[in-house]
């Protein structure tokens, strides 16, 4: 629909037929959602099957092999020529297979990360998938909610909206139901809710007018050409690192071939040996067997409540060095709980929750025992706006969570005295205003009225002209309620929420009083709150530690609730004083000035702290150095969560904002799962690490057997068919095998990997050289005693070159053990896939053997069995000597 904002509500509910008091039927809805479609823009694009094809093909490694056969063809060897079309197509299809697998992990995450709406639909609200909205749908909006489609509004109460995404205007804009006369741009449309803006405050319903691509945030992407990239860093890494090996091995080979024609060698001799070392180069399963590596980890955090959006996060959270926490619902449970009562003449009454059929407080146990008790108990259930369901669920209850847990308590502590408050007729309300702190309610009792208020204690203290004393009302002095209040601020700094409680008794009641009947009260006491720590909260922050991860909770809380929670999940140490490692939002301001502030950076808690701040406080340690994850489920949170190196939004209680700029997504709100993901990040990076050092360290092998045996007697140890098969299956099978391991069981007790780290080390690099060398040296001197000793056949030491390195490369996946790790029970020999890839390819190899067509093919000889003592030996022998150099050298 053209310019909504110009048009009259009944414009809109006429052109869509729908109703802004009813809404859509379901059965109007299934036919505008098969005449407008799903309400998504287009993404970009995923690969074809097709698309995934041509991309196996279109690479060096190919392009060498296909080089390879059409010599192989022109030269007449017509054998050779066509096995190597076999093999082309078998790399291809497991090179397509791999792909599409890791392609169909990802949707399958996508497909967890869906966005929910509420709308209007016969007559009632209604949750739905956003991409179900269709033209006509009434959609009910409120603070945190990313708006799903354009809509006109109609009704709007304090609405705000943050329009930055298409206009760039970073203020919210206010909403109105207002009529719009003339041409206006997108950011003077007050009437007009857009598809991806945010709600920031207030509440509001709007008639949905456009969907998917016919929305303006549809219109701007139509616009968009450019496709995002969507290669992750490692990625990038890999291919770099490819295409070096690549180059440098290119030239070595075009100066043999240089060097052999002038010596006056077979022409196809020294192309086919070209080839071979290009083949040797190039490991061409690290790229597709890195991203199934990455999928793979992103799907197992999923099985564990983690959602992570980015390929490129998964790299990101295994150098996370820093965690900023949230307080509420990821150290604590979310779940407020009365903790203690404290009224006058009396000592804290503590609430023991442990007895399963009800609380037990020590020295009452009916809610008349004691008229204080009493007085709090009513008060509890009538100044109280929240209802519980019948069946007792309190995740099932509505209202605020302290007035929830003031029903929760009263009603597990005395059913019957709860219910008879509970059936009591309200004649007048106050309900809680933030700017007066307190709330209220008048009931009719059988003597009169009875007025029960409560609210912050300095709100009801001032209103409290008496107080209760032992069943008797007396005076309330200036000096008894300054007592009252420092009582309130020990129990504050004890990490407790507190709510003062009041009443009075009035024979009459006059509507004329609604607004003002909260004057001349008597207090009752105190009500302490707690909202408990989770129990496994202390050990993961321990795992943390032991890892190198600093964990620091910046809350808005109270600085004592903070401290409190902070020592029982143990952010701080029994041995620091507690008076100092709370830093205050308003002393905040001037410490985040100083450019390198230790006291900031070694603060374990800042509380009171503003979102603002928690940007300031991204930014200061980011400049330090340090890799920030950061907790969050507010709008407010939106832009710290973006700014930080791994934004995480709580998946329960955080707004779709939240979750749409975040990386990471919490399915269950608790800390311990961004352990888990921290952990599962950097068994993803070590295991990437450690098949590429598998793979790198035999091709390196294959380059010095070649060029050795090239370089001194002009001949190819290994034809190209030959070594293809062979890097076919130890490219593939093993490699992938170590790239989806469970990965070391201690890896988090190490520090975290510098995020400027390449994927090879200086230590890596030399463990390559080394390895490589160890497997040539065995293979070579197999081949070379076979050819001056025993004097065999050319054909012959080509099989025991070939065998020879075939076991020697199968056997090295087990060098891939951490030197710590014990030679038997390690992540390598538990990894079940190893196993079975190591299988695999053995059969395969057995097979190309002893199957008549595949050996002819391939060229393998009969074998006696010295020949097979030897390159069992040969193809053993490395294993042993690197294994011996791990036991010595504990960190090779």
């Amino acid at each position: 629909m053209e310019n909504a904002y110009q048009k009259a509500i009944a414009q809109i509910e006429k052109e869509f037929n729908t109703s802004s008091k009813n809404g859509l039927s379901g059965d109007q809805a299934k036919d505008k959602l098969q005449e407008y479609g799903p309400n998504k823009l287009k993404e970009s694009k995923q690969k074809s099957l097709w698309a995934i094809l041509i991309a196996q093909i279109a690479n060096p490694v190919i392009y060498l092999l296909t080089a390879a056969a059409v010599l192989a063809f022109v030269f007449g060897d017509i054998a050779e020529g066509i096995a190597i079309l076999v093999v082309l197509v078998a790399n291809t299809i497991i090179g397509f297979w791999m792909e599409y697998q890791a392609q169909k992990s990802m949707e399958a995450i996508k497909e967890m990360d869906k966005t929910e709406a509420m709308v209007l639909r016969d007559g009632k609200d209604k949750t739905i998938d956003a991409e179900e909205i269709v033209p006509g749908d009434i959609l009910i909006v409120k603070a945190g909610v990313l708006i799903p489609a354009d809509a006109r509004v109609f009704e709007a109460t304090e609405l705000k909206v943050d329009e930055s995404p298409l206009t760039g205007e970073s203020v919210p804009v206010s909403k109105n139901p207002e009529d719009i006369e003339g041409e206006k741009q997108i950011g003077d449309r007050n009437n007009i809710l857009h598809k991806g803006t945010a709600v920031t405050g207030g509440t509001g319903k709007a008639i949905v007018f456009a969907t998917g691509m016919d929305t303006e945030m549809g219109n701007i992407s139509a616009m968009v050409n450019e496709q995002e990239d969507d290669e992750t860093p490692l990625n990038k890494k890999l291919h770099s690192l490819t295409h070096n090996l690549i180059w440098v091995i290119l030239g070595m080979a075009a100066a043999f071939f240089l060097f052999g024609w002038i010596a006056g060698k077979d022409i196809y001799q020294l192309i086919q040996t070209s080839i071979a070392w290009a083949i040797a180069a190039i490991p061409e399963g690290l790229p597709i067997v890195a991203s199934i590596a990455l999928a793979r980890g992103m799907y197992r955090l999923s099985k564990k409540n983690v959602l992570v959006k980015k390929l490129a996060a998964v790299e990101t959270l295994g150098e996370t060095t820093v965690i900023f926490t949230d307080k509420t619902g990821t150290l604590t449970k979310n779940e407020l709980t009365v903790k203690g009562f404290l009224y006058p003449k009396s000592d804290y009454k503590k609430v023991d929750w442990n007895n399963s059929e009800k609380p037990v407080i020590k020295g009452i146990e009916k809610s008349d025992s004691q008229q204080n008790f009493k007085q709090l108990f009513k008060i509890s259930v009538l100044a109280n706006d929240a209802n519980l369901k019948d069946n007792d669920d309190e995740n099932d209850a509505q209202g605020d969570p302290l007035e929830i847990a003031l029903l929760n308590f009263t009603k597990q502590f005395d059913k019957g005295f709860y219910t008879e408050n509970k059936d009591l007729e309200r004649e007048g309300h106050i309900p809680f205003d933030s700017d007066i702190m307190l709330m209220g309610a008048v009931y009719n009792q059988e003597n009169g009225h009875y007025i029960a208020g409560k609210g912050s204690t300095d709100a009801i203290l001032e209103r409290c002209d008496t107080i209760l004393i032992d069943g008797a009302i007396e005076d309330f002095s200036d000096s008894e309620k300054e007592k009252w209040k420092k009582s309130n601020n020990e129990l504050a700094e004890d990490g407790l929420r507190v709510l003062a409680f009041a009443y009075k008794e009035v024979d009459n009641f006059s509507n004329n009083e609604e607004n003002n009947f909260l004057q001349g009260l008597t207090f009752a006491g105190l009500i302490a709150f707690i909202d408990p720590p989770r129990k496994e909260v202390a050990d993961a922050i321990e795992t943390c530690r032991n890892a190198g991860i600093k964990v620091v909770m910046v809350t808005g809380d109270h600085p004592g609730t903070s401290k409190n929670v902070g020592k029982t999940v143990k952010i701080l140490d029994d041995e620091k004083d507690y008076d100092s490692v709370v830093l205050h939002g308003k002393n905040l301001n001037k410490d985040l000035e100083e450019d390198n502030n230790e006291k900031l950076v070694n603060t374990p808690i800042f509380s009171r702290v503003d979102p603002e701040q928690k940007l300031s406080l991204i930014s200061h340690y980011q400049d330090q150095g340090e890799i920030v994850g950061m907790t969050g489920d507010g709008v407010n949170d939106a832009p710290a969560l973006k700014k930080a190196d791994i934004g995480i939004a709580m998946g329960k209680r955080g707004t779709q904002v939240a979750q749409e700029v975040s990386d990471v997504v919490l399915q269950d709100d608790q800390f311990q799962s961004i352990v888990k993901a921290i952990e599962q990040g950097r068994i993803i990076f070590g295991n990437i690490r450690r098949f590429v050092l598998y793979q790198l360290s035999y091709h390196f092998a294959e380059i010095i057997i070649i060029a050795l045996m090239s370089f001194t007697l002009f001949i190819l140890p290994i034809l190209p068919l030959q070594l293809l098969f062979l890097n076919l299956l130890s490219d593939v099978f093993p490699a992938l095998a170590l790239g989806i391991g469970e990965g070391n069981p201690h890896i988090m007790k190490d520090p975290p990997k510098d995020p400027k780290e390449p994927i090879i080390t200086r230590k890596n690099w030399w463990q390559i050289g080394i390895y490589g060398f160890i497997i040539a040296a065995s293979v070579s001197g197999a081949y070379l005693y076979a050819h001056f000793v025993w004097e065999t056949s050319e054909e012959i030491n080509n099989n025991i070159a070939f065998f020879s390195l075939a076991f020697a490369q199968f056997l090295h996946v087990f060098n891939m053990r951490e030197g710590d790790e014990p030679l038997l029970n390690n992540q390598v020999t538990k990894n079940k896939y190893v196993w079975m890839a190591l299988a695999f390819c053995i059969a395969g190899t057995l097979a190309g053997y002893f199957i008549p067509a595949l050996k002819e093919i391939f060229q393998f000889q009969d074998l006696d069995i010295r020949t097979w003592i030897l390159i069992v030996i040969a193809g053993v022998l490395p294993s042993v000597i690197i294994q011996f150099i791990k036991l010595v050298k504990k960190d090779f």
